[in-house]
């Protein structure tokens, strides 16, 4: 019998920042448009986003998968942070 582990949780409404995008500091919201693989960092510790990006005005919507084609997990907002860089959290 296999067993599959569940997605590791997230706190719903945090904004985590983003370490990388496809393996390299994102210079602009385009990065994440498309199959990408997003690094936040969560609380110190970091957590690879695998998913599928879409544009959405000022943000990009991603769709978190379960493996590359996968079944989708979660879905998150990107945009741009207020001091700089980019930020990654949970849309509910």
């Amino acid at each position: 019998m296999t067993f599959k582990t569940s997605p590791e949780p997230v706190i719903s409404g945090v904004p985590y920042p983003v370490t990388e995008v496809d393996g390299a500091p994102a210079q602009a919201l385009s990065a994440f448009v498309g199959a990408v693989e997003i690094t936040i960092d969560k609380r110190g510790t970091p957590y690879v986003i695998e998913g599928e990006g879409r544009e959405r005005g000022d943000l990009v919507r991603v769709h978190e998968k379960n493996g590359k084609g996968g079944k989708d997990v979660r879905v998150w907002s990107v945009s741009a942070a207020p001091d700089g860089g980019f930020v990654a959290e949970t849309v509910v």
